[in-house]
């Protein structure tokens, strides 16, 4: 009888254990009944945006001269000065339709044109300044030097995308498509300085001017996220991926004037190269946006969505140059001409940042 019991008394706990789990099981979802994942009811239409952007570029190789401090003799110093270029303005040019289910194509251009400068000389005769293949004593003459860095940047991106809303306020879209790149960079270094004795007394000069380009374009991957709260305002953020397949460029020229060129040869402008043949590679690249959002509707038909935040993007590997190692034993610039004892080849990355602010339109 007591077994009997016992096993009554279990079997009304296992069935109130299963009918709480099997209530536990049904109520979660109907609480969670409002994260609905769905494709929003787009109206076909088209749509236009404008951006003013305040792009800062950026690369590894902007150092235009050394600085150097020789005296004392045991504790020189050394400083390698750098352009730092500013933030320019640029733009964004889109435009896109919108199909129904969610479905979209964009295209957009993004431009950017701007250069910097500075200069450095030596107060006196206890510094010296050079480039980094002629910084020893044979740097002593050169009394000054001017850089000067111009980029071009232009990016077209032409993109499909499916939008996917996460309940009432989450909205994403993933996207795929072709992203073509034009990437500019040209840095100049001037140096200058006065032989003060000897047979070849006068000024000289030097200047270096580096021009890199890189070509390309490939697949483009990415994701777009919006939440959008109830008053119009929300929050967003983009990033994306591109493989572009291309061709690279790069060449050096030297421009040189001296005493020693003039009486020697009766040349008062000696003009040299270094130049890379076309290059094949693939470049890697990354953008991404982060900023606030609103979204006005007059009406059913016309979408009003104003963003502003901060975007970057970077190319990695996309600037190419050669420049000598050292220069022959005698032979500084002070002679007006390169003579190249070893040679060194470097890549930099190439990238833009700074704010944006956009006006998009949508008519439906």
């Amino acid at each position: 009888m007591l077994k009997r019991k016992s096993l009554a008394i279990l079997s009304l706990v296992g069935l109130a254990f299963s009918s709480s789990a099997l209530y536990a099981g049904t109520l979660l979802p109907m609480e969670n009944n409002n994260l609905k994942v769905t494709m929003p009811d787009t109206h076909p239409g088209f749509k236009f945006s404008i951006a003013a952007l305040a792009l800062k570029p950026g690369a590894n190789n902007l150092n235009y001269v050394i600085y150097n401090k020789e005296l004392p003799v045991q504790t020189p110093t050394w400083t390698e000065e750098e352009l730092k270029p500013s933030n320019a303005f640029a733009f964004e040019l889109g435009a896109g339709y919108n199909f129904a289910e969610g479905k979209d194509v964009n295209l957009d251009w993004t431009h950017l044109d701007t250069s910097t400068s500075a200069t450095t000389v030596a107060p006196n005769f206890n510094y010296f300044l050079g480039p980094d293949y002629q910084i020893g004593p044979d740097g002593l003459p050169i009394r000054s030097s001017t850089g000067h860095v111009k980029f071009r940047y232009d990016v077209i991106n032409l993109d499909v995308g499916q939008f996917v809303d996460f309940g009432r306020h989450l909205e994403m879209r993933f996207l795929g498509g072709i992203s073509t790149a034009f990437l500019r960079e040209q840095v100049t270094s001037t140096y200058a300085g006065n032989i003060l004795a000897g047979q070849y007394q006068g000024p000289f000069s030097m200047q270096q001017q580096v021009t890199a380009n890189f070509t390309g374009a490939g697949p483009r991957i990415g994701l777009n996220a919006n939440y959008i709260l109830d008053n119009g305002f929300g929050f967003m953020g983009e990033g994306a991926f591109s493989a572009l397949i291309g061709s690279s460029y790069s060449k050096t020229n030297f421009t040189g004037s001296s005493q020693q060129l003039l009486v020697l040869y009766g040349q008062t402008i000696n003009r040299q190269f270094i130049r890379d043949q076309n290059v094949s590679q693939v470049i890697p690249g990354l953008d991404a946006k982060l900023g606030v959002t609103y979204k006005h509707s007059f009406n059913k038909d016309t979408l009003l969505t104003v963003s502003a935040g901060y975007q970057g993007a970077v190319y990695f590997n996309a600037i190419s140059q050669y420049l000598p190692g050292t220069l022959v034993s005698g032979q500084s610039l002070t002679t007006g001409g390169i003579f190249v004892a070893t040679m060194n080849h470097t890549l930099s990355n190439y990238s833009v940042q700074g704010p944006f602010l956009k006006a998009s339109l949508q008519l439906s």
